[in-house]
């Protein structure tokens, strides 16, 4: 711009001069319609000159008054933006230290636009937290439906997950299908009860090796517990036979806690056999009810014999003695076999003995 400007003004100066130099007075004729302007050149030249200053000055002062809005401008967008980009970070911090309260408060202001969704998981999870599930429901509707599946976790804490189950049938039945994604289509199936589409949708878990064997007993003991008693070994036989080894513990588990052990008797004496099938045995006869199982007694008994220290099986043993109301053994087993890493899992059965075997003073140690 200022070369431009000094170029006119070199060629006004050289028009100006000219005269002088031939020795010519020189004028200037401007006409346009009925309108004529006349004069010497070097009045054109001055008023040239003039007009030219006063609109270089005109544009430095435009621009450093456009200067000055643009940086109050962005000065204010700035602070704007940081407060918003604040409390989403705050937030963050908040439910990584599991402070819910915090996050309601520190997203009642405006996050940035980009985070609106996150702010809305974030706030849904706050109010599950606070068992309002559903605040927290009203939340999870308004993320961008795109967005849905990244807070499935949310809504299966939500009880509601039919809200993403044909969106991730979808992605599950993919064969770009994650572990994850596969393994929550399945929490949302057992959550859902749709056991038919789970039935068909074991095998491919099994090929994909998606589940740990917590998981997997997880899934197989809602299975078999959403059945009437007398169709949970039908069901149990009806699965692929790879599925069996999976299943089996959540079955005898569910067996036991209907009061059928008299059907898994024999099942439960092989475990008896195998020093590495303990820990299970005594947790499936810890959910024991009612039982008679004379036989499964007497063969955990014999192997104590030969193994007095077996903390697995006396537990086993005081489970069933509970099961099977004899209280008194239940409550001496228990005396031996109670600890403080197994106490927590199996104090509702010592409980029960010790009352039941008027020794209240034992049960109300464990209360405390």
């Amino acid at each position: 711009m200022i070369g431009l400007i000094i170029l006119i003004i070199a060629l006004v100066v050289v028009l100006a001069a000219a005269p002088f130099l031939l020795d010519e007075k020189g004028y200037v004729l401007i006409s346009f319609n009925n309108t004529t302007i006349e004069g010497t050149i070097v009045s054109f030249a001055v008023l040239t000159i003039a007009v030219l200053v006063v609109s270089y000055l005109t544009y430095k002062l435009v621009r450093y008054l456009f200067s000055i809005y643009r940086n109050t401008k962005h000065s204010f967008f700035a602070r704007s933006q940081g407060r918003k980009q604040a409390a989403i970070e705050q937030a963050l911090w908040s439910v990584i230290n599991d402070d819910y309260a915090q996050i309601e408060q520190a997203l009642s202001s405006k996050v940035p636009d980009q985070y609106q969704d996150i702010r809305l998981a974030l706030l849904a999870k706050a109010a599950l937290a606070n068992n309002q599930t559903d605040k927290a429901l009203e939340y999870l509707f308004d993320i961008n439906p795109e967005q849905q599946l990244k807070v499935a976790k949310l809504w299966l804490a939500s009880g509601n997950s039919s809200a993403i189950e044909s969106q991730l049938r979808v992605i599950a039945e993919s064969k770009k299908a994650t572990a994850l994604e596969l393994k929550i289509y399945t929490e949302v199936l057992v959550q859902q009860q749709h056991f038919s589409a789970l039935e068909a949708f074991l095998p491919r878990l099994l090929r994909k090796k998606v589940l740990t064997n917590e998981q997997w007993h997880r899934v197989f003991n809602t299975y078999f517990a959403s059945f009437p008693v007398d169709e949970v070994t039908a069901k149990y036989k009806q699965l692929p036979k790879k599925l069996h080894s999976y299943a089996y513990s959540a079955y005898l588990t569910q067996m036991a806690a209907a009061g059928q052990l008299s059907v898994i008797e024999n099942d439960l004496i092989k475990m008896v056999k195998h020093e590495e099938q303990h820990a299970q045995l005594a947790n499936i006869l810890s959910k024991a009810t009612t039982a008679n199982a004379r036989k499964l007694q007497t063969s955990i008994q014999d192997r104590l014999k030969k193994d007095e220290q077996n903390n697995s099986l006396l537990l086993a043993l005081a489970c069933l003695a509970d099961a099977q109301g004899d209280y008194d053994l239940a409550a001496r087993v228990f005396d031996k076999a109670l600890n403080n890493e197994n106490k927590k899992q199996y104090m509702q059965q010592a409980k029960l003995s010790y009352e039941k075997s008027a020794q209240l003073d034992k049960a109300l140690v464990l209360y405390k």
